[in-house]
């Protein structure tokens, strides 16, 4: 079941028809029809093993339906794999949080801005010239946009591993909004979380979608 907030501009960013998965004889997702305009906000309610996650799958790429079309603002993108949906503006998170533990905050973010960069191989390993504007650019963007709006401030230079659950949430949110999507695919992102935490994941992601 989809529970929708509507946005005001009637742009369609998402339309899924008549999509089907199978994995083997089981029958994931059948004849799917899903429409996403821009400024609305989507949530697919269902039990564990209804297919929640196997619908994110077929529209991020990690998966290819057997039947159907997704469509990203009227083209349609079957044939794309995640490298090239994230191109065209696509982001997500996962169920199971998918960080580097041994890094940053600060540089799990920046991992989400590889799409905008510009730089060759040879300026970024000497990082000189374009590379280094780049790095002041991107981090300024991350310090200002994300890491600003998510509250974790506090935390850009602790090492990932090292903090809570929902403080891991969060960064993996700034991960995907790094890559300035016009979709966002949040997967259970209140899962596990407390009150407290379901409640500022919550107002995240309405002033996420306000700002855009």
């Amino acid at each position: 079941m989809a529970q929708t907030q509507t946005g005001e501009n009637g742009e369609v960013l998402l339309r899924l028809h008549n999509v089907c998965m199978d994995f083997g004889r089981v029958r994931a997702l059948a004849n799917v029809a899903l429409e996403i305009r821009r400024g609305e906000i989507h949530s697919i309610i269902g039990p564990n093993g209804a297919g929640k996650t196997v619908l994110l799958n077929c529209i991020s790429g990690l998966y290819h339906p057997q039947e159907g079309d997704v469509l990203l603002k009227g083209t349609r993108i079957n044939h794309l794999n995640p490298h090239r949906r994230a191109q065209l503006g696509i982001a997500r998170t996962f169920q199971k949080i998918e960080l580097f533990k041994g890094m940053t905050v600060l540089d799990n973010i920046r991992l989400g801005r590889h799409l905008h960069l510009k730089s060759g191989i040879m300026s970024g390993a000497l990082y000189v010239g374009k590379t280094a504007r780049e790095e002041i650019q991107q981090r300024a963007f991350i310090e200002e946009q994300i890491i600003e709006l998510l509250e974790i401030a506090h935390i850009r230079n602790r090492v990932v591993g090292m903090l809570p659950y929902g403080l891991q949430k969060r960064v993996e949110l700034g991960r995907a909004l790094a890559l300035q999507p016009e979709l966002i695919l949040l997967d259970e992102p209140l899962a596990g979380l407390n009150l407290e935490e379901v409640e500022d994941m919550a107002r995240f992601i309405l002033d996420i979608n306000e700002e855009e």
